[in-house]
C-alpha cells in the first residue's frame, strides 16, 4: 500500500502546522490579488486543487531534501517550486469565460513571485514604482507562464538569476 502525502511528510518529519501556514499564506496572497485586481466576483478559489499544489509542493522538497541530504531549501527554491506547483494545478478558477478571466493563475503566479522575491531583497513596492526593465521582467514571466514549458528548476533558475544580475530595481 502506498502512503499519501501527509504520512509521507509526517514520516519525514514535516509539521502539519508549517503546511497549514503555507496553505494559509498563499490563500491569503490569493484573496489579495483578487481584491487588488477587483476578482472576486469572477474568480473562485479551488481550495482542494490549492491544498493540493502545497502538498505537491512539499513532497517535491522533502524528495529533494531526501535525496540531496540537506537540511533546507533556499528561497529560490522555495518560491520557484511553490510557483510551479500553483501553476500545474491551478487553483484560481473562473465561474464563466471573461477577458478577466484568461490566465489568471499565470497573472496571480507572476505577481506572487514577483512579490516573493522582492520581499526577500527588501524592496517594498508599495513605496517604490517599479521601473521599465522590472515591468519587462513582469510580461516575460507572465508569456513563459503562459506560453512556454515551465518546470519547478527553470523558475528557481530564473529566481536565482532574479538575485545574480543584481540590477537595482527601484530605478
Amino acid at each position: 500500500m502506498q502512503e499519501d502525502d501527509a504520512e509521507y511528510l509526517k514520516r519525514l518529519g514535516f509539521d502539519s502546522r508549517r503546511i497549514a501556514h503555507r496553505y494559509r499564506t498563499v490563500l491569503e496572497a490569493i484573496d489579495a490579488f483578487l481584491c487588488i485586481k477587483k476578482l472576486t466576483r469572477v474568480i473562485t478559489i479551488d481550495k482542494k486543487l490549492l491544498k493540493t499544489a502545497v502538498y505537491d509542493y512539499f513532497v517535491d522538497i522533502a524528495r529533494l531534501k531526501e535525496f540531496h541530504r540537506t537540511p533546507a531549501a533556499n528561497f529560490e527554491k522555495v518560491h520557484g517550486y511553490m510557483a510551479y506547483w500553483l501553476l500545474r494545478r491551478k487553483p484560481l478558477q473562473a465561474g464563466t469565460a471573461s477577458p478577466e478571466s484568461a490566465f489568471v493563475n499565470e497573472l496571480f503566479i507572476t505577481s506572487y513571485l514577483t512579490s516573493n522575491l522582492l520581499s526577500e531583497k527588501g524592496i517594498d513596492t508599495s513605496k517604490n514604482c517599479p521601473s521599465k526593465a522590472f515591468n519587462e521582467f513582469q510580461s516575460l514571466l507572465m508569456y513563459n507562464l503562459q506560453y512556454r514549458p515551465v518546470s519547478q528548476q527553470s523558475l528557481e533558475l530564473m529566481a536565482k538569476a532574479f538575485f545574480f544580475c543584481g540590477y537595482d530595481f527601484e530605478r
